[in-house]
């Protein structure tokens, strides 16, 4: 396949089946792909990213309340995009999730773009599968730099951009370069006959390429990047998008804050984000709070995130 065909061929993969078990108790409510984050499900900017890069279908895996997950993906869909599921009856890890969700892609020939669909981040996906095609790689690791690679499991590459190493194993002569993996990746097609029935894609598929000298590329890419992985990073990622700090195309907000139609701009509320269909008591006080869809607030609240079922005081950590 040519790069020049890019827009037409290239087709995706939203990993969406985790439990979100460290932003508890956010995800008793609401499986992890659909916590609202500005005011739409998490993994919305993931395909709106998608969308906005060419790619055409994607298959999002699903497993903790799929029903929920799907619905809402769905409302969120960009247009143009054609949405499909692959619900996994037991968690198969990501090289298990791809393994299963492979049979659900419209051309068996193409590559496909793996997502994450708990992070934001918006890498330059046509230079990354342009490259990935000239190149010729089974795989093609987008990364980032960081101060300590090692935290997040240190990928080394050559002075070509092959990678070498990954978890710091082994520890090869020729890596000029330690970088983190953002979670995005770009696949061609041979490359899932080396996924597992379950684990994980770096511990088994990737781990195998590597050792055996397969062509892996990596791509540098420091756009933002964020993780949601606890409940102060969701909280302080919402203050991002609504302050501007963490820019992102369709994310309006107004004097540092997101607000639904039905709530008017107010003193009373200084730097939060608030969802639809919440009931705000006269005089209640606001300030750097996330406010879910269809939470009463009777009290003032400073760095909290409230729903339905808790008041979250997360510390002033933004």
């Amino acid at each position: 396949m040519r790069a020049a065909e890019y827009h037409t061929h290239v087709q995706a993969m939203l990993l969406a089946a985790g439990l979100g078990t460290r932003l508890r108790p956010l995800t008793d409510l609401r499986p992890k792909p659909i916590v609202p984050v500005a005011n739409r499900p998490l993994a919305a900017f993931a395909m709106e990213h998608l969308a906005r890069s060419g790619v055409h279908s994607v298959v999002a895996n699903t497993h903790p309340q799929p029903e929920q997950v799907e619905s809402a993906l769905k409302a969120a869909c960009p247009a143009g995009l054609d949405l499909r599921f692959s619900r996994e009856k037991t968690l198969l890890g990501t090289g298990g999730g791809l393994r299963k969700a492979s049979l659900s892609f419209d051309d068996p020939r193409a590559p496909v773009v793996v997502m994450n669909g708990d992070t934001l981040f918006a890498p330059d996906l046509r230079r990354a599968c342009a490259e990935h095609l000239a190149r010729g790689a089974v795989a093609t690791m987008i990364l980032r730099r960081t101060l300590h690679p090692e935290r997040f499991g240190a990928i080394g590459l050559d002075g070509d951009g092959w990678v070498r190493s990954l978890l710091g194993v082994p520890g090869d002569a020729d890596v000029r370069d330690s970088l983190m993996f953002t979670g995005v990746h770009i696949l061609a097609p041979e490359a899932f006959s080396a996924m597992p029935e379950t684990g994980c894609v770096i511990r088994t598929a990737y781990r195998h390429w590597v050792d055996t000298g397969a062509p892996v590329l990596g791509i540098i890419d420091n756009s933002r990047w964020a993780d949601l992985g606890t409940v102060p990073d969701y909280h302080r990622l919402n203050l991002e998008l609504a302050s501007g700090l963490f820019p992102w195309h369709g994310v309006e907000s107004h004097d540092g804050c997101i607000l639904p139609a039905s709530v008017e701009p107010s003193a009373n509320i200084r730097q939060s984000v608030v969802g639809a269909n919440v009931s705000i008591g006269r005089g209640v006080a606001l300030d750097r709070c996330v406010v879910w869809p269809g939470t009463k607030v009777t009290s003032a609240a400073t760095n909290a995130v409230l729903t339905p079922k808790h008041r979250i005081e997360v510390g002033r950590d933004f």
